[in-house]
């Protein structure tokens, strides 16, 4: 699914060169939710652009589903990321103007997808996020936690392989951020694969495997029974 291979990223000014990644070797295997956890400036969010195709690396290899990523142009890339990958943010980077259904739309007709099949994808992802009876309202009309299951309903209505997710739950309350980390578990179930980045440990937990990066080196790598296992 996901192989790196002494991956580097180095970000460089005039005076100086700051190593974000240091010859990283990661196996993410379909279906796998993993946390990415670390401190801050750590290389996590680095890391999550990478994988997501956002930003390039110095050296080394990425591999998605066995085919390099090195060297593709950028338009090769956009179609990689539009048709592999989905992306949930911190700040849910929801279009204000826009209704729920069109927020989840657009990235849609990105894709040149029908009409017929957008509204369909649509609906079933606004069913999976509870929130289809809220389908025209404007995201301000929305608390942060509906918020961020429209960007999670946004994100899986391109039916995506990966699911790269950067600190969901960090705007949220306690509550919005349970219910916000039991959805992603329920998304993960049906099969995709899931990274996310947190600070939070107990949200990591939640995960069945924990990735600990330390100066853009993975430090650790612990295998944990998912949190939601202890609570049943």
């Amino acid at each position: 699914m996901i192989t790196l291979t002494n991956l580097s990223k180095i970000f460089r000014t005039e005076l100086i060169e700051t190593h974000a990644l240091r010859e990283v070797n990661l196996q993410v295997n379909e279906g796998e939710f993993v946390a990415l956890t670390g401190p801050s400036g750590s290389g996590k969010s680095t890391l999550l652009n990478i994988l997501g195709t956002l930003e390039g690396f110095d050296s080394g290899d990425y591999l998605l589903d066995g085919q390099s990523v090195k060297g593709l142009s950028d338009s090769a890339l956009s179609q990689l990321r539009n048709e592999k990958i989905g992306f949930i943010f911190q700040s849910f980077n929801l279009i204000k103007d826009f209704s729920i259904y069109d927020n989840i739309e657009l990235p849609l007709r990105y894709r040149g997808l029908k009409a017929a099949e957008r509204k369909q994808r649509i609906e079933q992802a606004l069913e999976l996020v509870g929130l289809h009876a809220r389908r025209d309202y404007l995201p301000a009309q929305l608390s942060g936690g509906q918020q961020q299951r429209v960007a999670i309903a946004r994100a899986i209505a391109g039916q995506p392989r990966i699911l790269l997710a950067d600190e969901p739950t960090g705007n949220l309350d306690s509550l919005m951020a349970r219910q916000v980390m039991e959805l992603l578990e329920k998304i993960n179930q049906q099969g995709c694969t899931i990274l996310m980045v947190t600070h939070d440990p107990d949200q990591a937990r939640r995960a069945a495997r924990n990735i600990q990066i330390v100066d853009g080196q993975l430090h650790d790598s612990t295998l944990y029974e998912p949190l939601a296992a202890h609570s049943a």
